[in-house]
């Protein structure tokens, strides 16, 4: 019979040898280094010949039974002797396992993605931190951030809304596709020519659910005339609720 070969630990990648484990202040401390002969420059691809130093790289890994991982990783960094080439120092990189300057492995940031998709930053970051994982909330919600976009497709019913980069500072503008319930772009600002240029490019909007100012309406009518334009129930709940507390109110006195 072939004998099983032991996993490695916490099935590292097959070119980190681990050289030592410890437990220290609770986190479990793994000591690797890589086995890669002659690391690639990252810009030319050519093996280096000579190394120049080395350091510890400290990253983040999965959880293990509960408590806590670092990996520390001896990381060379090389001489590219490639005349033609920009870089001529790099550092060993350990991609895919690890993507270049990241401060946790690849699997980790994809599990802390996969919890914000499912829950939300807060519910995500209050999850994480059940299973070991010590994140923020708002760390979560970057790692939803960093996720694609796929390309805009037909839109037929848009809808569009102002928001606030920085309250009260600087404000851009949201577009949804409100048959998908999904946020298709992001403008810089919100102005009317703006979002005329964004309309203007997708001839088969037929309806625009808007604010109930004058700017995204002027947009619509501009760069869309064959829409038809709509409040979202947004605004003209907000607006029935003040003009119902301005009743009460004028009422009241």
């Amino acid at each position: 019979m072939k004998k099983k070969e032991t996993p490695a630990p916490l099935a590292l990648p097959e070119e980190l040898k681990v050289t030592e484990i410890a437990m220290i202040d609770e986190v479990f401390t793994i000591t690797a280094h890589s086995t890669r002969s002659a690391p690639c420059c990252p810009l030319c691809g050519i093996p280096a010949q000579r190394f120049h130093s080395h350091y510890f790289r400290r990253i983040t890994d999965l959880p293990s039974g509960g408590k806590r991982v670092c990996l520390r990783v001896l990381v060379r960094k090389c001489f590219c002797d490639v005349s033609t080439c920009a870089r001529k120092i790099f550092a060993e990189r350990l991609t895919p396992f690890v993507a270049p300057l990241a401060r946790v492995t690849a699997r980790l940031f994809q599990v802390v993605q996969a919890l914000g998709l499912a829950t939300g930053g807060m519910p995500g970051a209050r999850l994480a931190q059940r299973l070991g994982i010590k994140t923020s909330w708002m760390t979560v919600l970057r790692r939803i951030m960093a996720l694609p976009t796929g390309p805009i497709q037909q839109v037929i019913e848009l809808g569009i809304d102002d928001f606030a980069f920085r309250r009260g500072r600087k404000y851009g503008t949201i577009l949804v596709d409100m048959r998908s319930h999904r946020v298709i772009d992001i403008l810089p600002d919100r102005s009317a020519e703006t979002a005329a240029a964004w309309i203007a490019a997708h001839p088969e909007i037929e309806l625009v659910s808007r604010d109930r100012g004058g700017d995204y309406a002027s947009a619509a009518k501009t760069a869309a005339p064959q829409a038809v334009q709509c409040a979202d129930r947004f605004h003209v709940l907000v607006r029935r609720i003040g003009a119902y507390s301005i009743l009460f109110g004028e009422r009241g006195g």
